[in-house]
């Protein structure tokens, strides 16, 4: 009897995966997406485009940032796309090294690569990559959010290693205060 009630639960368990694995990671593909980033205040700022194309177990991707909505700043011997308030800076960081492009339900740092910023305060010199922004992201039933974490990105400052695609991981990554930053939350809508 125990060997029946063993095999009744995995063959139910494997019918809820086939019935529902399919809803598990969906996107709207092949249309233009919102990037909007988000204050506590209720300020928000569209900051690109993205567009989604199915590709076996995931999604392939291109990532547009609105330079309109930046304004140019040279710091630290380099030109960043920035935007501005009395209290802080925040900037763009393009990633420089190979990027698939490609997410899955459980793997979305390609595209938390695109979305990658450093932040400044008024009366700092340059830009540091101690102050680095990364948008941790997840699927939701509303599209792709991502909640803000601190990180050092000093690792990006040098060519990672020949096959190392991620020389940032979550592990290196630590809780934000959110009354010390500025847009705390990401979307893609």
């Amino acid at each position: 009897m125990e060997k029946i009630k063993k095999l009744y639960l995995n063959v139910l368990a494997g019918t809820f995966l086939i019935l529902f694995s399919g809803t598990a990671f969906s996107l709207e593909t092949d249309r233009t997406l919102t990037v909007t980033l988000h204050a506590s205040d209720q300020e928000s700022v569209d900051i690109g485009q993205v567009i989604f194309t199915a590709n076996n177990e995931g999604y392939s991707y291109q990532f547009t940032l609105d330079e309109e909505n930046f304004e140019k700043q040279f710091l630290s011997m380099r030109p960043f796309d920035c935007i501005q308030k009395p209290k802080m800076m925040v900037c763009h960081l393009p990633y420089p090294y190979q990027n698939n492009k490609f997410i899955s339900a459980d793997d979305m740092a390609d595209l938390e690569y695109e979305l990658m910023f450093l932040h400044k305060y008024p009366g700092a010199y340059g830009i540091d990559p101690w102050n680095g922004i990364y948008y941790k992201l997840q699927l939701t039933d509303k599209g792709i959010e991502g909640v803000l974490h601190d990180v050092d990105m000093k690792v990006l400052t040098a060519p990672p290693d020949e096959g190392n695609l991620r020389p940032l991981t979550h592990k290196m990554l630590y809780q934000a205060n959110p009354a010390k930053h500025w847009f705390y939350t990401v979307t893609i809508h």
